[in-house]
């Protein structure tokens, strides 16, 4: 098993390629402060405390952006870390409709864009 990397497309009021690494264990798409100010995304007025890996826990500001991989778009909540790499979480996966290959490294279609709805 490897890491996988995507390219992916993210949009607020400008829009911006970003290279991310695909993360199953994270929840939302994690952006460094530098890239939410530079795609001027739009804030909600919700904060969260994540846990990371060693355990501790952190406060983040939440955004909304669009995203689009593969030719899919939808939406995502941006967490707001000083991270060195972006990560794809699995919110804006399963909203495209996508996961990780790590044999391949790559997105593969597992569902349909947009999600599910029961």
């Amino acid at each position: 098993m490897g890491y996988v990397y995507a390219k992916i497309m993210v949009r607020g009021r400008q829009q911006k390629n970003i290279r991310v690494l695909v993360d199953t264990e994270a929840t939302y798409l994690v952006l460094d402060p530098k890239t939410i100010k530079e795609l001027d995304l739009a804030a909600t007025p919700y904060q969260v405390e994540p846990s990371l890996a060693d355990k501790r826990k952190v406060k983040a500001k939440l955004y909304i952006a669009e995203v689009e991989a593969e030719g899919r778009k939808g939406p995502a909540m941006v967490a707001e870390m000083d991270v060195p790499v972006p990560l794809l979480g699995v919110f804006a996966l399963e909203s495209l409709g996508l996961k990780p290959d790590p044999l391949s490294g790559k997105l593969e279609v597992i569902g349909p864009e947009g999600g599910y709805m029961l």
